[in-house]
């Protein structure tokens, strides 16, 4: 019943590698498993030669019964998007586990220092958490963005922008903290620039998503069950 998957990183790391004029550290490899299993797992924290770490992820997924499945392209975007782009956190929670260790507070405060993992927080203050210029923000009011226990896996703790969302159970769209992630790195990595609060806004309701329109397909959810979290490997790799 584990979702975990693992693979051999040296060797998509070579593969990568064999893409003229590809960028290692900015690449994003998705490995795509020819297996009907419902899992995935997602890998990056690469550091370069000068000891900085990397945007290079790996993201492992079967194909999920066949490619034109509504679970293939769930599992695809949650690991591959979710996690392997914009690295965000998964917002669910296990029952076996408690509450969030000050240790897996670290290390995800780490993943934020690199602009990482900005769809979770440990603060229940709506002035200070990640998210809230959005829960002030009247234009998102139908989207029910507030401060919900649960996530990294754990049960208290640590806390995610909405009740359900991509990063949860796969079958919803990106709630708009995570939308925003995916803006910023975008723009990041497209454009070489910070942006703004206001100008995510505007080009995020002039663009209206999955996660505004989208109510969960029950049809769409009885295989679905709660992935590994996210690996941050911490080695250095070299081109």
């Amino acid at each position: 019943m584990s979702t975990l998957i693992t693979g051999n990183d040296e060797n998509v790391i070579d593969y990568i590698q064999c893409i003229e004029n590809i960028d290692l550290y900015e690449t994003l490899a998705v490995v795509v498993l020819n297996s009907p299993s419902y899992a995935g797992t997602t890998y990056f924290g690469y550091y370069n030669e000068n000891n900085q770490v990397t945007e290079l992820a790996i993201a492992y997924f079967p194909i999920i019964y066949d490619l034109k499945n509504e679970s293939f392209r769930q599992v695809l975007v949650h690991e591959a998007v979710g996690h392997g782009f914009a690295k965000l956190e998964d917002e669910y929670s296990y029952e076996q586990n408690g509450k969030i260790s000050s240790s897996e507070i670290s290390s995800v405060k780490m993943l934020q220092s690199c602009g990482w993992a900005q769809n979770v927080d440990f603060t229940q203050d709506e002035n200070t958490i990640l998210w809230s210029s959005f829960l002030k923000d009247s234009r998102y009011t139908s989207e029910s963005i507030g401060i919900y226990e649960g996530a990294c896996t754990y049960m208290s703790g640590v806390y995610r922008p909405t009740e359900d969302s991509m990063m949860n159970t796969n079958t919803c769209g990106f709630n708009a903290p995570s939308r925003k992630a995916i803006y910023d790195m975008v723009m990041k990595r497209g454009e070489n620039r910070e942006t703004s609060y206001e100008e995510f806004t505007v080009f995020d309701k002039q663009n209206p998503s999955e996660s505004q329109t989208f109510r969960r397909n029950s049809a769409s959810t009885s295989s679905s069950r709660q992935f590994a979290r996210p690996h941050f490997v911490g080695k250095s790799v070299h081109k």
